[in-house]
C-alpha cells in the first residue's frame, strides 16, 4: 500500500470516529422509545403528564414443609471375591528397518523460475499482486522445462 493511500485511510477513519463520538446519544425528541403511549412517555419540560405502566402484581405462594418418611437402614453385602487369570505376555515383534529411499534433487528449475518470474512480474506490473502471481506461475512452468 502506498504511503499516500495509507494517510488518506487513516484520515478517513479518524473523521468517522470523531463524527460518531460527537453525535448526540439518545436524541429522541423528548419521547422515550418512540411516540407510543403504551410505553413510558416523557413530555417536554413544560408538560405535566407522565405515563408509566402499572407494576405487575405477583401472588405470593407459600408451601408447607414436606412430611418426613422413615425407612430401614440399608444393608451392605461384601462383594464376591474375583480372581483374574494370569496375564499372558507375548514377545515383541521383530523390527525390520525400511528400505532406504533415495530422493531426487528438488526441482531447482521450478523454484528458480518461480522466483525469477515473481521478480519480473513485480517489475513489469509495478508491484501488483496479480502480476507477481502470474509471473511466478509462468516462471515455474518455464523453469521446470530447463532442468530436463
Amino acid at each position: 500500500m502506498k504511503t499516500r493511500t495509507l494517510q488518506l485511510l487513516t484520515l478517513a477513519a479518524a473523521t468517522v470516529s470523531l463524527a460518531a463520538i460527537n453525535a448526540p446519544a439518545l436524541a429522541h425528541d423528548g419521547h422515550a422509545f418512540g411516540r407510543d403511549n403504551r410505553i413510558r412517555h416523557f413530555g417536554h419540560p413544560g408538560a405535566h403528564v407522565v405515563y408509566v405502566r402499572p407494576p405487575v402484581r405477583i401472588p405470593l405462594v407459600v408451601y408447607r414443609p414436606a412430611s418426613a418418611y422413615y425407612a430401614p437402614a440399608p444393608v451392605y453385602y461384601p462383594a464376591p471375591a474375583y480372581y483374574a487369570p494370569a496375564p499372558v505376555y507375548y514377545p515383541a515383534p521383530a523390527y525390520y528397518a525400511p528400505a532406504p529411499v533415495y530422493y531426487s534433487q528438488p526441482a531447482w528449475g521450478v523454484i528458480g523460475g518461480a522466483i525469477a518470474g515473481a521478480a519480473i512480474g513485480s517489475a513489469i506490473g509495478e508491484g501488483r499482486a496479480g502480476a507477481i502471481a502470474a509471473g511466478s506461475v509462468i516462471g515455474a512452468a518455464v523453469g521446470g522445462n530447463f532442468v530436463r
